[in-house]
């Protein structure tokens, strides 16, 4: 346990977080998600090789944003799935017509992600996100691949830069 490592990575989650949270207040658009935490989280602590790689982070959540909303699109259209377990209903076709566009979305995800070499397994929170209707429109998907290239480039751009000049990036990855 390195106290030196576990505050850098808090440093570095609020700053990445700074940065996103000011963009969703200003815009009124979703740039903070779930999903989104863990891949600051494998940023920060300096995780390898599936985290530092643009390719993979933002390979991944494209991946997993389009399998999901495919999957959306076709099997639940129009649900959301607070409201469909807001009713309550056992058996009901809406959480069955979801369920089914989540597992459709998880498979297409992770095939996805192995054929293109992208694995990222925190993007298959965004999978579910978006086959659960929770934001799942066309510019929702957008936002969500804009937000997580944003991460990965502020990341490099600015973070990197921070740890480099104080001496404060994380030594022992966990």
């Amino acid at each position: 346990m390195s106290l030196r490592d576990d505050l850098s990575a808090g440093v570095n989650v609020v700053l990445h977080f700074v940065l996103l949270g000011g963009m969703a207040w200003a815009s009124g658009q979703p740039f903070l998600f779930p999903s989104l935490g863990p891949s600051a989280y494998l940023l920060a602590t300096g995780e390898q090789p599936r985290a530092e790689g643009a390719y993979h982070v933002i390979g991944g959540h494209a991946v997993a944003a389009v399998c999901g909303l495919i999957a959306y699109l076709v099997l639940a259209d129009g649900l959301v799935v607070v409201d469909a377990f807001e009713q309550g209903e056992p058996f009901s076709s809406e959480v069955g017509r979801l369920a089914l566009s989540g597992t459709i979305a998880m498979v297409l995800t992770t095939i996805g992600m192995l054929w293109t070499n992208t694995n990222h397994p925190a993007a298959c929170a965004t999978t579910l996100i978006v086959a659960l209707g929770l934001m799942a429109t066309l510019i929702e998907v957008v936002v969500i691949v804009l937000a997580v290239a944003i991460l990965v480039g502020f990341h490099d751009i600015v973070v990197e830069r921070v740890q480099n000049t104080y001496g404060v990036e994380p030594e022992d990855p966990r």
